[in-house]
Order: C-alpha cells, then sequence, then structure tokens
C-alpha cells in the first residue's frame, strides 16, 4: 500500500496484480520497464483503458487493479471562460493548472485552489509534460500565448488537444502552425 501511495504521490501509473488462486501480489509498472511479458502488456492496456480487469495466465486468474493517477487539464489563458472551466474540471475530478504570464490575470484570487502558473505556456507545458492522461485546452486568442503551447501539446502525447475561436480565427491558426 505504501508502495502505491508514493506512485500515486509521483503521478506514475502502476497496476497491482493478484493471484486469484494463490493470493500472491505483485506491483507493475508497464509503461516505464522494458519487460514485455503478457501480463505486462495486459497491465499496460488497463492502464491505457484506465479499466481494471481479470486476465487467465498458466497460473491462474490474475486481477489487474489499476492505480491511474488523476485526469489533468492544463488551461492557456487566465481569461473569463478559464475561471468556470476550470471549476467544472476540477468537480469532474481533474487536476487542473492554469498558464499565463499575464500576473494581472493568473492570481490565486481568480482562480482558487487551482495551480495557477506564470512562466510562458510553452516552458510551463514542456515542464508540466502532457501525457496521456492531460488535456491541454488554448483560450487566449493570442497567438503569442497560444501558439507556442500548441507546438508543444502537438508534439506531446495530450489525448486531448482544443483551442477557442471563431472559424476565422481557427483558420489563421491552422495557416500559422
Amino acid at each position: 500500500l505504501s508502495q502505491i501511495l508514493d506512485d500515486r504521490a509521483a503521478r506514475r501509473p502502476v497496476v497491482l496484480a493478484t493471484n486469484l488462486m494463490s493470493g500472491d501480489e505483485s506491483i507493475l509498472y508497464p509503461i516505464d520497464g522494458d519487460e514485455k511479458s503478457d501480463l505486462v502488456i495486459e497491465a499496460a492496456a488497463a492502464i491505457h483503458a484506465d479499466k481494471s480487469r481479470t486476465v487467465e495466465t498458466p497460473n491462474g486468474p490474475v486481477f489487474l487493479h489499476v492505480f491511474n493517477p488523476p485526469l489533468r487539464m492544463i488551461l492557456i489563458g487566465a481569461v473569463h471562460i478559464s475561471q468556470p472551466l476550470a471549476r467544472m474540471a476540477a468537480l469532474a475530478g481533474y487536476e487542473v493548472v492554469v498558464v499565463d504570464p499575464r500576473r494581472a490575470f493568473a492570481s490565486a484570487a481568480r482562480f482558487p485552489g487551482v495551480e495557477v502558473r506564470t512562466d510562458w505556456p510553452d516552458e510551463a507545458l514542456e515542464d508540466l509534460a502532457p501525457n496521456l492522461r492531460t488535456a491541454v485546452v488554448t483560450l487566449t486568442h493570442d497567438p503569442k500565448l497560444d501558439d507556442p503551447a500548441l507546438h508543444v501539446a502537438l508534439r506531446s502525447d495530450a489525448f486531448y488537444i482544443g483551442s477557442l475561436g471563431s472559424k476565422k480565427t481557427h483558420g489563421t491558426r491552422v495557416e500559422r502552425l
């Protein structure tokens, strides 16, 4: 239990494999490890599906209990729409990070209970390293902030990348990218 709690604190996905016949348990790290046994491959699939499951092995059925870190939403731009979106995402169980170098907008007072970063969006995203459990949403309409963030996000494993804007705004964004 203490190892799984340490892994959760480190935001490391982990699977507790329990042989249902013998009761033997082991902790698997299918994302980080080099081992590619059938059980590790099944554990990786369970992590990606975010769903625990039972699999058959030569030693009997094994229950794979998935412990994924929470989903994370990174909002680029501490604009008005970011405030309700941050609250809704937090209510849905996401870990929320708001990134905006404009300190007048990015403040703890405007985003209580949410991590607020005031570094440039591309630098923040490089540091935050979006992964398969991360959504990135750009909201500023300012190419100086949104475009560098999109360049980093599009090279990441983020499961969702979204940008706010009209058809015209989106058209010019696509041209720039």
